[in-house]
Formats: C-alpha cells, structure tokens, sequence
C-alpha cells in the first residue's frame, strides 16, 4: 500500500523549484555530491522536513545576543565559515555554487575562484542578485516558479 503525503501549496512549489535547478545544473554535466541548507531555528523548524526529503544537509544557525543585548541571525556567518573550511580542505571540489544573490558572500566566492573554482550562484530572482556576485559567477540560476502549460 502506498501513502500519499499531502503538500502546501508552498512546500510543492519549493520542491519543484530546487528540483529544476538542480536538474538545470546536472545537465551543465555537474554532479551534485551534498547540498546544505544553513537556516535560522524557525525556519529549520518549517522547512527542516522539507530539505531533508531533498536530500538536503539543514544546518541550524542559532540566533545569538550581540553586544547591545540584541539577538542576531548567525547565518552568514556560520554559511562563511563552513564554505571556507570546505574550499581550503576539500581536495576534490571543483565548483562552490551558492544559493544567496547577497553581496556579503562575495568574500568567500572570491576566496572560492582564487582555489580555481568554478562559480554556480542561485539566487530567488535578479533583484535579489548583487552586480558584485554577477560579475563573479560563471553560471547563474533562479530559483523562479516552475511555468505550467
């Protein structure tokens, strides 16, 4: 007997947006070892489920008090981090592809063309894609809502 999982209308959406993305990026003759997915704890909570069925890694930035007592996202910062430790330690790499448009992560994409990476950036639309991280990609995607005929 086989049972059928009933998705939102959102988590469908989702799915199928990574899934032609990833497809997109197969065909440009790229295998896909592991996706992370770095996000804050109320957003793992919601979509956590979700990536784990992609086969995705999820990968919870807790939210810290910053100097001024302040709570702060840790996702950049910890997404940095971990893309730096896999550029300089993982000897097979040969692209980094980056699922923000954000200019904060131009850093580490530079850092990423310096080791001889190839550059794969996915980015919600273009006006959520910085002209830096334009400039320094090879190859870009939009994670755009799958057209139906």
């Amino acid at each position: 007997m086989t049972s059928l999982k009933l998705v939102s209308p959102d988590e469908a959406s989702i799915i199928s947006r990574f899934d032609h993305v990833i497809r997109r990026i197969v065909e440009a003759n790229r295998e896909i070892v592991d996706v992370f997915v770095f996000l804050p704890p109320q957003q793992a909570y919601i979509w956590g489920e979700t990536y784990h069925e992609l086969g995705f890694y999820t990968i919870v930035c807790p939210r810290i008090q910053n100097k001024k007592g302040e709570k702060e996202d840790t996702v950049d910062d910890t997404l940095i981090r971990f893309g730096k430790m896999a550029i300089d330690n993982m000897k097979d790499l040969s692209f980094i592809c980056l699922g923000s448009g954000d200019k904060d992560f131009s850093p580490l994409v530079r850092q990423a063309r310096k080791k001889g990476l190839e550059i794969i950036v996915v980015a919600a639309s273009t006006n959520s894609l910085s002209s830096d991280l334009i400039n320094l990609a090879d190859k870009t995607f939009f994670l755009k809502p799958i057209q139906t005929d």
